[in-house]
């Protein structure tokens, strides 16, 4: 039977069509699931033991077993018990005593005789309040009139300024720290009886920012590009446009060392109005080191010209790879667990550093020596998988796992890097976790009201997120700083940074 040609280019067209949807269809899929997980599953990227037939795949049949350092058994512990107030909170001491005429022993009606005394201590809250203070200078005269002398008015923020510098600092850490609005806070200080506007609260703010945080923050870039590793990270913030007609995205870009336990965890925020490449270029200027960051090509320029070696992120990786497993794509489990093990070889390592069971030197030589020992095998299995999986029909390159290997192939110098340098850790989650408070914020504050807004905001959030990693009050911290910055050489602008302030408070 002959098909005329016209019939059998339809029915080729046809094929080509119903493959196209096809693809097409598999693809929306998973991006419904996708949105599904993200309002209803579990958000933790960890698996459950035995919560997928992994080890049953041809992956983890191929793959060669690999155990993790082994980790100290710990004693089950039965109860957390009730934990102390600290020591530092003040205290209020109220004495019981039993009255007098009670003092007789009900047997023998003897005298008692005191033997001691029980101690109970309750948690109080004391409201915030607003106190007023009132400064009464006297004056003195000459006699004859020849002149006059007053006592001396404290310093404040601003000459003639009706706030102390504990309301700016308050003002600050409410917004960048709690996240509250400017219009609750208006609220909040109403209901303590005093007025102050969005307007006049904003203007502290810049007070506080050309004061504090712009002098502070090129001591804070200075120290940090001393280091000889760094991580990046950056977020999209919406912000509106300086004439009121619409919004459009910026930027915040985050910048800080390694985490060392026991060194100071220093974190920086830059505002830009672009994603681009003149971001990480401007921070960065001559910095050549190790940079820690995802697959985002924004930093590819001055990696280049700087000759910076980069070191990739494997939760980004992982993170793929569990958005193909959570669309329904069995043929990813494999390689999710591949990944998986490579987290769990180090993270024994990880929980004696948090113990304080070893110390830096002792933490990169055990991560060297697993690394060379377990790592290395489990990364040439992950990517022999990779392969496999990218060779097969049904891994689409736009669904999800196909990205999730393009995404390994893409990356695999930088992801690789870690092998190399027991220095690295596995993954950029601490440049994500210091973003991660801004984006908890903007849930409060939505949007940036323009671009110096967000300027402000993202250097009052590097201050934040310092004190917050070195253990600083920034409310006590801001409210010090402002009343001595004034006063400080510039030569002396590094005792102010929060790390450099909170190790001066700790040695006295």
């Amino acid at each position: 039977m002959t098909i005329a040609p016209d019939i059998e280019t339809k029915l080729v067209r046809l094929i080509e069509q119903n493959e196209t949807l096809t693809l097409e269809n598999k693809i929306l899929r998973e991006e419904v699931a996708i949105l599904k997980q993200g309002l209803f599953g579990r958000k933790s990227e960890r698996l459950d033991p035995g919560q997928l037939s992994f080890f049953e795949t041809s992956a983890s049949a191929d793959s060669e077993e690999v155990e993790a350092p082994a980790k100290k058994k710990q004693e089950k512990k039965t109860g957390h018990g009730r934990a102390p107030f600290p020591p530092n909170l003040p205290r209020d001491v109220v004495e019981l005593d039993v009255a007098e005429a009670e003092l007789l022993c009900p047997c023998c009606d003897k005298p008692m005789k005191r033997i001691g005394e029980d101690v109970t201590e309750r948690g109080h809250c004391v409201p915030a309040r607003v106190v007023v203070k009132r400064y009464v200078r006297t004056n003195y005269a000459c006699p004859d009139g020849h002149a006059v002398k007053t006592a001396e008015l404290p310093d404040g923020v601003i000459d003639g300024g009706k706030y102390e510098a504990s309301v700016y600092a308050h003002i600050a850490t409410s917004k960048y720290a709690d996240h509250l609005p400017l219009h609750r806070l208006e609220g909040i200080f109403k209901r303590h009886g005093v007025h102050i506007s969005k307007q006049s609260m904003w203007d502290m703010l810049v007070r506080v920012d050309e004061l504090v945080a712009q002098p502070v923050l090129v001591q804070m870039r200075t120290e940090l590009l001393e280091e000889s590793v760094l991580h990046a990270d950056e977020t999209p913030v919406t912000m509106r446009l300086e004439d009121g007609k619409g919004t459009k995205n910026g930027y915040a870009w985050g910048w800080r060392n390694l985490h060392r336990k026991g060194d100071p965890s220093k974190a920086l925020v830059e505002f830009r109005t672009s994603r681009g490449r003149d971001g990480p270029a401007r921070f960065l200027g001559d910095w050549s080191g190790t940079l820690i960051a995802d697959g985002y090509a924004g930093y590819d320029e001055v990696i280049r010209t700087n000759a910076i070696a980069r070191a990739g992120c494997w939760a980004h990786a992982r993170r793929k790879i569990k958005e193909a497993v959570d669309t329904g794509s069995s043929n990813a489990e494999g390689l999710l667990v591949l990944v998986q093990k490579l987290f769990a070889i180090e993270r024994p390592i990880n929980e004696q550093v948090q113990a304080g069971e070893i110390d830096r030197e002792r933490q990169l030589e055990m991560r060297r020596a697993a690394r060379e020992e377990h790592s290395k095998s489990v990364v040439d299995a992950i990517y022999q998988e990779a392969e496999r999986l990218d060779g097969l029909r049904s891994t689409v390159p736009k669904g999800k796992l196909g990205k999730a290997i393009g995404y390994l192939m893409s990356q695999q110098r930088s992801l690789l890097a870690l092998l190399d340098d027991p220095r690295l850790p596995i993954h950029n989650n601490d440049a994500e976790r210091d973003l991660r408070h801004l984006a908890v914020g903007r849930k409060n504050w939505l949007v940036f009201g323009s671009q110096r807004g967000g300027e402000v905001a993202c250097r009052l959030y590097s201050l934040v997120l310092s004190c917050k990693q070195c253990g600083a009050d920034p409310e006590e911290y801001i409210e010090d700083v402002l009343m001595r910055v004034a006063t400080t050489p510039a030569s002396e602008i590094a005792t102010l940074t929060p790390w450099a302030w909170q190790a001066g408070r700790s040695a006295s």
